[in-house]
């Protein structure tokens, strides 16, 4: 049975996605995700949508921006955990601004100057279909025609080495391994892992990231609720999803102080996402992925966006660059967010985004215990200082950039 109280939320969601006025283009489809805050106490606003972003693209290796200035991944799951981490930090700049007279109903200070959710507040993920990569893999095979199930079959794939990447959805039947963005074979390759494995991470590291954790201590998904899964495979996809999220990483060891593996609930809703591709099942021909990402941060002064090829809609190539044209998601407008809040932007020698990172030490042996020699997700495809090396004010470079499924 679907919880009256996860409907309500969907529905909260998907109204304040229509809201938005999204125009697809005729014959294509999207996903949506989204992050809400819950609170047992009454008298807040139920439930606090944060987050909001639509999207199935990401760029390929060679497309990579060496300043930071274009979004790497502009798949729905990962845009609204990013959305979500800009609420996060500018709920604090909100907090400070306006001192003793107001109060976030959703975040507290502690002893350490750092915050965390109130108590009774819990952090839910909804999804529209089940997320790319390990928690899919057995959904998705249950739509294929005999066709393409027996040419799968016959497939003949170099075996996978221990803790390395599988490229898309090669190797379909194994269960439980890395998997790269995109699903297509026919695709340029990518540096990206899947939806399942960015939410495993975030599942032992907290959705703040490593900017975040300066701010945060580590801040976990209580449930991520999922769309367009028939009712006959809820079973099928609650263990796909338990396995992906969670499962594979039962093994883990040694996480420092504040960290843990995160076991979020996982449960379905029948409500239908009007852009989804099962909406449009019957359409003619058959419906391709959406080029364009909407995002949506809550309490925002400048709320929403739209993205194509990981830069702002509109945006000429020669203007990238230029800071008041950086998608607000990216690397080095999120890092600009950063020294800002945390009131270093005249530093005499100012980190790069890289160094800034490496410099979060729990966050870091967190991180290493996951992905370090040996650990479970060492396979991990680690885009590196190569594309972090810039700071806060990046304004050179020439790059073009593409997408790919």
């Amino acid at each position: 049975m679907f919880s009256d109280e996860d409907t309500t939320l969907v529905h909260a969601v998907q109204k304040q996605y229509t809201s938005l006025n999204l125009k697809l283009p005729t014959g294509t489809f999207t996903i949506l995700a989204a992050i809400a805050l819950t609170s047992s106490d009454p008298l807040s606003t139920q439930p606090k949508i944060i987050a909001l972003a639509t999207g199935c693209k990401c760029l390929p290796k060679g497309k990579l921006p060496l300043q930071g200035e274009a979004v790497h991944d502009s798949h729905a799951e990962v845009l609204a955990r990013r959305c979500a981490i800009r609420w996060l930090i500018e709920e604090i700049g909100r907090e400070a601004s306006d001192g003793s007279y107001w109060h976030s109903a959703w975040i507290s200070k502690t002893t350490d100057d750092r915050y965390r959710l109130k108590d009774g507040v819990h952090m839910i993920m909804y999804i529209s279909t089940p997320p790319c990569g390990d928690a899919s893999m057995r959904f998705l095979a249950t739509f294929q025609d005999e066709e393409m199930a027996a040419l799968k079959d016959s497939a003949v794939f170099a075996p996978l080495a221990p803790n390395v990447a599988s490229r898309g959805r090669d190797n379909y039947s194994l269960f439980g391994v890395l998997r790269t963005k995109p699903g297509r074979a026919d695709s340029p390759q990518t540096l990206s892992l899947s939806c399942s494995d960015k939410i495993a991470r975030w599942n032992v590291l907290g959705i703040q990231g490593a900017l975040g954790s300066a701010f945060f201590h580590p801040i976990y998904l209580t449930k991520i609720i999922v769309g367009e899964v028939p009712r006959d495979l809820h079973d099928v996809a609650k263990s796909d999803c338990e396995r992906a999220f969670w499962g594979r990483l039962q093994g883990i060891y040694g996480l420092p102080e504040g960290y843990k593996l995160n076991r979020p609930e996982v449960q379905f809703t029948s409500v239908v996402f009007v852009h989804s591709r099962s909406a449009q099942e019957h359409s003619y021909p058959a419906p391709r992925s959406c080029n364009e990402s909407l995002t949506w941060v809550a309490d925002s002064t400048s709320p929403h966006e739209v993205l194509i090829n990981g830069l702002k809609r509109g945006v000429p190539p020669k203007h990238r660059y230029k800071s008041i044209f950086w998608p607000r998601l990216s690397k080095v407008s999120m890092f600009q967010l950063y020294r800002q809040t945390r009131s270093i932007e005249n530093e005499s020698k100012p980190m790069t985004y890289y160094q800034t990172k490496e410099s979060m030490t729990p966050y870091q042996m967190a991180k290493n215990c996951l992905l370090g020699e040996g650990r479970l997700f060492s396979g991990w495809i680690r885009s590196g200082a190569l594309w972090e090396n810039f700071g806060s004010s990046s304004d050179n470079g020439q790059q073009g950039t593409d997408i790919t499924d």
